[in-house]
């Protein structure tokens, strides 16, 4: 058998863009979600005003959330990117579930954190911490959708032998009242690759 062939430096540097981005993302969070209270808006204060706004959404999500409940349903794996042998392996039912607080600003728009465990598609166990930001149109309406991001640090048993790791993912949603279906998209993170990412990942969250 021909031994695999090792990643080249060209090749690595997606993933190693995306780790990158994904530590300072989620280094930012904790080092927000940590800062003392009254020393909140000196913390946030002076920086670009996205970033500004996304620190105090953090602290504020941390210290005043209320609790949401969390359930994971499906996923999709694009049939592009595997081959019918591998896509028939592939479990989609991402059974799970997790715990989290967030909490809506006066824009309306949601602050939060959240841990998660689920089956991901080889039917292992897939452990994941992060927060999480969302806006909606309208704002601050019964009914309404979502677009936003999460950074967060997950584990998976085929990835890194289980070693946690940083990443950040797009959110879309779509919610009524309290209850909110979430989705998000993984893509391949190194095009020289077949058989990685493009999977998408639908879950549940509903809001007390």
């Amino acid at each position: 058998m021909k031994a695999p062939t090792p990643p080249t430096a060209v090749a690595l540097r997606p993933t190693i863009a995306a780790w990158r981005s994904a530590c300072a993302a989620l280094a930012l969070a904790l080092l927000c979600a940590s800062a003392p209270a009254a020393a909140e808006g000196t913390f946030c204060d002076g920086a670009w005003s996205w970033v500004e706004y996304q620190c105090a959404g953090v602290i504020d999500g941390w210290k005043n959330g209320t609790w949401d409940l969390y359930l994971t349903g499906r996923t999709w794996h694009n049939p592009h990117t595997y081959t019918q042998e591998k896509l028939d392996s592939f479990n989609d039912d991402a059974y799970g579930g997790g715990i989290g607080i967030s909490k809506v600003n006066d824009r309306g728009d949601s602050f939060g954190w959240y841990a998660l465990a689920f089956r991901d598609s080889h039917n292992k166990f897939t452990k994941m911490a992060g927060w999480e930001w969302m806006t909606y149109w309208p704002a601050k309406e019964g009914f309404a959708v979502g677009l936003g991001y999460t950074a967060f640090l997950g584990s998976r048993p085929d990835i890194y032998n289980g070693i946690p790791f940083p990443g950040i993912l797009p959110l879309a949603s779509a919610k009524m009242g309290g209850l909110e279906v979430m989705g998000t998209y993984i893509p391949k993170v190194n095009p020289n690759t077949t058989g990685n990412g493009n999977v998408a990942f639908i879950f549940g969250r509903f809001h007390f």
